[in-house]
This record gives C-alpha cells, structure tokens and sequence, in this order.
C-alpha cells in the first residue's frame, strides 16, 4: 500500500528568493528529512539543497510538485538549532535562505548534478530498424548509441563531431516520444571525506569458526610479526588503519596481507578521521601553564562564571585596555565550558591573528581545538568541520564564519575585538558575525562575551544601557604601564620623502634598535607609489573597472588596482598625449616605506605585513620571524594592529593618522581612533616601556587626541553627541540599497525611479529616505554604482519598507531594469 504522499520545503543552493516544494519519495516518507541535505531537480539541471520543513499537506497554489532526486545519505543533517539560526540570518538580512545555510556547511562540500540523456530499448529499436525517423532525431539517437552510458544534456547540445548543431527541441521530441530518457548524475564536490583502507579482525560466526581461528592463531607461534600485527590490531579494538599500524612495523601491511589469507583478518574501506590542521601553530610558542590573575581578571571571571553557572543566555562586555589580559580571562572561562561538558565558539577579525591565537589555545587545550579559517587548504578546513561536528574538537577558533561552527552543547561564545568592521561579510550573505553570535548564544541558553580595547559605539552603548553586563580590565597584568603617546604635527616637522619619517621619529627608531628592541611603523596603504600620472598632461593611470587610481607594486613591477585586480605595465609614453619619459609615480605605501626605512637603517632587518606580502600560510611566517625576535622594524598596514603580542616591541610609529579621517563615511572618526589604539597597544607588552609617536596633520581632531591619552570614554562622549544629532546608529537603524549595472545613466534613472516609488510609505512609517546619490566608489568590476540609505528609529518600520522594495510586486520591480542589479545591506558598515 503506496504511504501518504508528503512534501518537503527545501531552501536551494542557490542565489534565488525563497523556498519550494518537492514532493517527498516514497522511500524516504519515514525518515525524519529536517537538516538533511537533498539533491532537487531546478530548472533542467539538479541542485544540492537543505529541507527546512515536511508537511502532509500541499502548499496553497503548488500544484504538481517535482519530486526529490536523492538524499545525500553520506552527510548528516544541519542540527536544528543551526538550521534556525540560518533561516533567521536569511529573514534578518535579507537573504536567500539556500545561501545563508551554504555558510554553514564545509568549503567545497556543495553537490550538484548534471542531466544525462540516454536511449531507451525503443530508441535502439527504432534506431536499428531502418524505420522512418526524422534526420535530426536520427543524429540525437546516433549520437546516444555511440556513447555507453549517455551523454551530458550540455555536451549533446554542442552538437556531433561534424560540427551539426542539434536542438534543444527537437531533444525535447525524441525523449517524449519515449526514445530517449532523463537521468540526473550527482557532481562530487572537490573535497570529500576521505577514506583509508582499513584492517579488522574476523569474527568466528559459530563453533566451527572459531576452531578454525584458533588452530589459526597457534600457527603465528613461528611468525612473529604477523602475531605482532594481529595483537596490535586486538589492542585497538579489532579494527584500525593499515597507515596507522605502518608508524609501528614499516613492513605491517605485508603481514595483514598473510594475516587476511589465513582467514583471520579482512579489509574495509572506511572514513578517515580528520586531520588536525595546524594552521601555522607550529611556529608560534606559547605557555601551557595559566598565569596568576590580576584582581581584575578575577573580578571579570567570577562573573562570566555565575553567567554559565545560571546556564542562561548572558551577553557581557570585556573592556579591557591593549595588553590587559582579556585572552586569559577567555581561556579560564572556556575550561569550566569544557568541564561542563559544552562546547565553545571563538571568533577572531583577522586571518593573521589566528595562528598566535591558536597557539594559545592549542597549548593550553590541545586537539579540543578546532581552526576555521579561509589560510586553510579546503581539506583542512573540510577535516576541522568534521572534527568539531563529530564531538573530537570542543572549541571552533576562527574568523567570520566559524560562528556558524557545527558544535553542539554551545556553553559559551567569545567575539574578540568585537568593534572590528572584518566580522561584516560584505558580498553575498551581508551578516555580522558579532550580532549573529549573539542570537545564536541567546537561542542556545548560552554566555555570550565581547571583548575590545575600542568597543564599538552599537556595544558600548548596549553595556552602558544595561543590555550587556559590562567588565572592565583597567590595568596590564605586566609591571608596565600603558605606552607614553607623544604627537608630532606633519605641519610643523616635514618628514623625509619616502621613509615618511620625521626628525623625531627617526631618532627615536634609531635609540631603540641601539637598545635591541623591535618597532613597528603603520601606514594603512600597500604597494609603492599611490597614484601614477603624466606630468605633460596631468592624465592619472585609473583602473579601467572601478573609480579608483592605480597603485604601483615595485616588487611585480605592474600598476594594481586594490578592488577588482586589474594590472597592467606602465608605459613608457603617455597614452592620452605620447609624450616619452613624461611618466610620474608619487605617493607611498607599506612597500616603499620597507624600502626606504631598509636603506635608512642598512644594520636593521625590515619586515613587511599586509596583503602583498602575508597571505595564507605566509602570515605565520612573518609573525613568527617577529615573535622570534628576527625581525627589527615590521611596517604595516592594519594588519599590524590586530591584538598581536610581541614583548620586544617598544616603539610604535604611526607614519599619517589621518588617512581614514576624510572618508565619506559616518564612522570614519570612530575607524581612525580605534586603529590608532590598536597599533599603540602593540608597544610596551613586555618588561621593558613602550612609546608611540602618532604623526598627523590633524592633530587636534577628536580621534587623533583621544588615542593619544588613552581616552575612549572620552572620545565616546564626543562621538555620541554627533551620532544622536544625526540619528546614526546606536540611537537609529540603518539599510543601504545598493543599485549596480555596466550602464551609469540606466543605473542612475532605476535609483531614482525606485526612490521616487518607496518615497510616500517610507515618509508615512517615519523612515528616512537618504539619497539616491552615486556611491563614493562611483565604479567597481566593470559596474556603475548608486546607493540608497533607510533609516528609522525602531527597525520595525525599516523591515517594512525593504519588503516594500524586494517584495512589492510588479509596480516596484518595474522601475529596476533586468540589468540592475540591487542589493540589501541590513546595518552596514561601509558606507562606500
């Protein structure tokens, strides 16, 4: 008796609006399908997709449904906790739901299938029987008999060896009439869980077997080695790895082979456990032994520890100055996790502060770590996934995305440097790690803490509201102060050309690399020289995709632009005049300053950290030659300010404070004050004092002050009166509309048309329409852009509106051409 048909709602892999219904097979009605990975038919191709829900009963105006291909029985489904806190970041940020949930699955783990046309017995009748076919079914059904096993749809569509094209209709005839078929072909993904051939012990059936296995056994008296082997393998439990068994005996597998013929062992294919990626750990060194606590740390811990002893959602502020201890404070809470029995989640901005970080843990939690990071080989991170979902690994340490870390139990989340604008994924899913880690520690009944020398406004103002229980780490647990922090005014002292070095910061370079200690200079630009242009006729080299000048990279020696990738040489004639040997390069980035610090200070071994130069495995690499004490002078762009702890660092130089400063953007201040902390903090960690020397034409502004005394409740303060005159977040909400297509002036008309369209409701619900205005990144890959901003006082009315514009209907859509593409930006952070 055929069960009750059943439907499932899957959410596709796919940048497309929505769920959609399949009809369920009826070898898979009885099985519980929520969090299970399905492969779907979607147009004429086959899709991987995760089923959100079942139901007896046929959605309102579906009818016919398509039914669901396979189950992908080899991966296990989302847990339901995650699979909710997806389909809340799809609703939240407005997002397709297949894409949110892509995020939370492993690297290279997405499936597909491709549509294989083959012939049916009637095809091959009709085919050999000489009988009247048209030409073009002839040469689909010709083309089908040559190829056993059939052909992908695609490839039977390019057309024969003779180069005749074929139909897609006339396709679609033969398999109607029943002379060709569908099937759908599963696409591995590139990284699978690996298999290992494996050796296991047979186990007798009955007494006969076992007499057998015995007089077996005896014979090894006179084989030493292969009773060694079986014995290893009784040890492990009957069944273990051959490459496993090879670390003890080189030559084991010849005794497994002499083992199997004898009938007391056979061979399996079997997963493989997961490798533990190391994640450039190797080369950093850190203490496994806990460090005594300062009263503060205490204090902080005692009452993280009453959050996870109430074991209900809690969400507190770590305010702690650079250098105050707040990892320590992280790794004694994450212990009593641990010895709770729960799981921990902890994020970290940037790829180069994962592998110090990680050190840290792995010393003091060993392979309970897990790392996710995108400096991973896809294998390694694919192991580290399974790891933590198989229970092995209890901590997930990484960046944005390990929020989504598939562990369960989740007792505590930690968001490290919580203000940093990294944890914001720009393109695609638009979430912020931080606010999802708190919705996903307030679903599970979990601690949630965020840590920062620099909070941002949204959080601090959330601990000072009384929504966050705020902690504060005043002082360093080392004997040293807070580095001294002297301005030097650009205005005043004209720094040298290329090194961007004043006279007093130059001397003072010079006394510490005299005393053996290290330095850091920061500038926030890479490359040589900035911009590049013709003296004869003032025309500047601009990428040809984007609204943005070209930076030369004399390492490569070719013109880059930073956004999109474009590069080319520099001429030797102008291309707008033709003029020779009229080319200029001026301005300095992170490359040029190494150049020119290196032939400044010829005994001093310069390093370089940003981009160019530390991707990957590389950043490990530079950050352990700077741990290591074989660096003298690091110059860096921000990559240098993000929480690394090097105890020979005594001075800090910050070349120009004020690149950020003009930014069209409302958080430039906050931006500029929080990066001019972070680099100080890196100065005086150890035994010895620190000193930082900030270099700025504006030395009066707000952020450049405060991070010179220290003073973020100062800087706070100023920044909040503006932020509430403006009704700028924390005291509003925001949504950018992001409008982009290879036309300008038909990206321009649809901004407008739109604004003009959503205008009247968003007035009447108390929203801000700000704009449209061209984006200040006027051209980006080849696209025009123009940007549109909401912005409300609740988020209620804002929701209101952005379903207005993405879910309007015909009249709304009508005024963005098909070529427009328009994008949702659920509190952004960029405002370029």
């Amino acid at each position: 008796m055929r069960a009750a048909p059943r439907y499932a709602e899957v959410a596709v892999q796919l940048p497309v609006d929505g769920t959609y219904c399949y009809e369920v097979p009826e070898r898979l009605v009885e099985r519980d399908l929520r969090g299970a990975r399905v492969l779907v038919p979607f147009g004429n191709r086959g899709v991987a997709g995760v089923v959100v829900g079942v139901s007896d009963e046929l959605p309102e105006g579906v009818h016919e449904p398509r039914a669901i291909d396979a189950l992908l029985a080899d991966e296990a489904p989302i847990p339901a906790e995650l699979l909710a806190l997806c389909l809340w970041v799809a609703a939240y940020y407005e997002a397709p739901p297949g894409e949110a949930l892509r995020v939370a699955l492993p690297v290279g783990s997405q499936v597909s299938a491709r549509l294989i046309v083959e012939l049916t017995p009637e095809g091959e009748a009709a085919l050999g029987g000489g009988g009247a076919l048209a030409p073009r079914w002839r040469d689909v059904l010709g083309l089908l008999a040559q190829a056993e096993g059939g052909l992908p749809r695609s490839e039977l569509l390019r057309g024969d060896r003779a180069g005749r094209k074929l139909r897609p209709r006339d396709l679609s005839a033969v398999v109607e009439a029943g002379l060709a078929r569908y099937r759908r072909e599963l696409e591995r993904a590139r990284v699978q869980a690996r298999s290992e051939r494996t050796a296991v012990l047979v186990d007798p059936v009955d007494d006969d077997d076992r007499a057998r296995l015995a007089q077996a056994r005896a014979r090894l008296s006179r084989a030493p080695k292969q009773l060694a082997a079986l014995e290893a393998l009784e040890r492990a439990g009957g069944a273990a790895a051959v490459a496993a068994l090879r670390t003890e005996e080189p030559r084991v597998a010849t005794h497994l082979r002499a083992l199997a013929q004898a009938g007391l062992v056979r061979f399996e294919s079997r997963r493989a456990a997961p490798g533990v990626a190391q994640a450039g750990v190797e080369g950093m060194r850190a203490p496994v032994a806990p460090p005594t606590l300062t009263g503060s740390q205490e204090a902080a811990l005692s009452a993280i520890r009453e959050g996870l002893g109430a074991a209900e959602f809690g969400a507190y502020l770590l305010y702690g100055i650079t250098g105050s201890g707040k990892t320590e404070v992280y790794l004694h809470a994450i212990a009593d996790v641990l010895s709770a029995g729960k799981c921990a989640v902890v994020l970290v901005p940037e790829i180069s502060l994962t592998p110090q970080l990680a050190a840290r843990f792995r010393a003091r939690f060993g392979d309970l770590v897990a790392v996710l990071h995108s400096g991973l080989t896809d294998r390694e991170r694919y192991d580290e996934w399974q790891r933590l979902r198989a229970g092995d690994a209890r901590i997930a340490l990484g960046a944005r995305s390990a929020v989504f870390a598939p562990v369960s139990d989740l007792g505590m989340v930690v968001v490290d440097e919580e203000h940093d604008s990294s944890f914001k994924q720009e393109e695609g899913v638009r979430y912020n790690a931080r606010d999802v880690a708190l919705v996903r520690a307030q679903r599970a009944g979990a601690v949630c803490v965020l840590g920062s020398a620099t909070p941002s406004l949204e959080t601090y103002y959330a601990a000072e509201s009384g929504r966050y229980r705020l902690l504060s780490l005043p002082e360093r647990p080392t004997p040293r102060p807070l580095p001294k922090v002297a301005l030097i005014d650009l205005r005043v002292y004209r720094p040298e050309a290329d090194a961007m070095l004043t006279a007093p910061l130059a001397e003072a370079i010079r006394e510490t690399l005299d005393r053996g200690e290290q330095v850091i200079l920061f500038l926030n630009r890479r490359g040589f020289d900035t911009f590049v242009l013709c003296r004869a006729c003032g025309e500047a080299f601009r990428c040809e995709q984007c609204s943005v000048s070209l930076t030369y990279h004399r390492a490569r020696d070719i013109l880059l632009c930073h956004y999109c990738g474009y590069q080319r040489r520099i001429p030797k004639t102008c291309p707008t005049c033709g003029r020779a040997g009229s080319i200029l390069r001026r301005g300095l980035g992170t490359e040029k300053v190494a150049a020119a610090v290196g032939e400044r200070f010829p005994g001093a071994h310069v390093g370089r950290l940003d981009r160019d130069v530390a991707t990957g495995a590389r950043i490990g690499e530079v950050l352990g030659r700077m741990a290591r004490g074989e660096i003298d002078i690091l110059v860096g762009t921000q990559m240098v300010t993000k929480g690394h702890d090097f105890p020979g660092v005594t001075l800090v130089g910050v070349l120009c404070a004020d690149t950020g400063l003009s930014l069209p953007d409302f958080r430039a201040s906050e931006r500029t004050f929080q990066l001019l902390t972070q680099v100080a903090g890196r100065a005086g960690r150890g035994e010895r004092p620190g000193r930082v020397l900030i270099q700025s034409y504006r030395t009066e502004a707000v952020a450049v002050s405060a991070a010179a005394h220290h003073d973020y409740e100062g800087f706070y303060r100023a920044e909040r009166v503006s932020r509430q005159e403006l009704g700028y977040p924390p005291f509003g909400h925001l949504a950018a509309i992001r409008f982009d297509g290879p036309d300008a002036r038909v990206v321009e008309r649809a901004a407008r048309r739109l604004a003009e369209r959503v205008a009247p409701a968003s007035l009447q619900l108390g929203v801000s329409v700000l704009g449209p205005a061209e984006a200040p990144l006027a051209r980006l890959k080849g696209r025009a852009r123009w940007h549109m901003w909401l912005r409300a006082s609740t988020r209620r009315p804002l929701r209101r509106v952005l379903e207005e514009i993405l879910r309007g209907g015909p009249e709304v859509l009508a005024q963005v051409p098909a070529e427009v593409r328009i994008g949702v930006d659920v509190d952004p952070i960029s405002a370029l």
